[in-house]
């Protein structure tokens, strides 16, 4: 079920795409793409703030802040200099079979970050968030979609030093939320149960009930 609502969330950006045409196209294409890569690659170095927090949904509201942030500043920038300025023309095969490829592999990349979102968050141990389709099997098909377009990112602006891979990096942060949503609250201490009395004190306590032994008769 959350594969196929991938697959027109992808459609739909396809559709969105051919309105715009290639050009604009291509700008949101590379906004999107931009954010999402810094969206991972500074939520570790965000959360190591004091002033951040450590709670379950911290890392969601970093990288959905940042995302955000990112592509807003990137979206006014090119619309300042670029797309508000003046228009590209391509040819009609380039601004509809084109700008519907680059929209619909947007669209499917946006779609795995919100479920990359929902498996760092708790929710994603739900029985019922499992059911609906939040499987191993689409968590390891977004990583490694969201992972191509990080890795030509990454090997465009990172340098030769860094030997994390977005792999790693997103392996990273769903390893943490797990560690973090595993978190047991302090155990109440159980309650005493009342021990037994020994047979001693049994022996005792129904004597007294019984009151005292009678006297023995003397033979004279």
């Amino acid at each position: 079920m959350v594969f196929w609502i991938g697959i027109l969330v992808g459609w739909a950006f396809a559709w969105l795409a051919v309105k715009l045409r290639f050009y604009q196209t291509w700008a949101l294409v590379f906004n999107i793409i931009i954010s999402i890569y810094l969206a991972i690659y500074l939520q570790p170095v965000i959360a190591n703030i004091p002033a951040v927090g450590d709670t379950p949904y911290s890392n969601v509201l970093t990288m959905v802040a940042v995302a955000l942030a990112s592509f807003l500043v990137l979206h006014g920038i090119s619309y300042t200099f670029l797309t508000g300025q003046f228009n590209v023309s391509f040819p009609k095969v380039f601004d509809t079979l084109g700008a519907g490829f680059l929209g619909f592999l947007t669209g499917f990349l946006v779609w795995s970050f919100l479920t990359l979102l929902i498996y760092i968050t708790p929710a994603s141990q739900n029985t019922f968030v499992k059911e609906i389709g939040f499987t191993d099997q689409l968590q390891q098909t977004s990583v490694s979609y969201i992972s191509r377009f990080c890795n030509l990112v990454n090997a465009v602006v990172s340098s030769k030093d860094n030997k994390y891979s977005a792999e790693e990096t997103i392996d990273k942060l769903l390893k943490g939320a797990i560690s973090k949503s595993q978190k047991k609250t302090p155990e109440k201490p159980e309650p005493v149960k009342p021990t037994k009395p020994t047979d001693a004190k049994t022996s005792i306590i129904k004597q007294e009930q019984l009151g005292p032994p009678p006297e023995p008769n003397e033979d004279i």
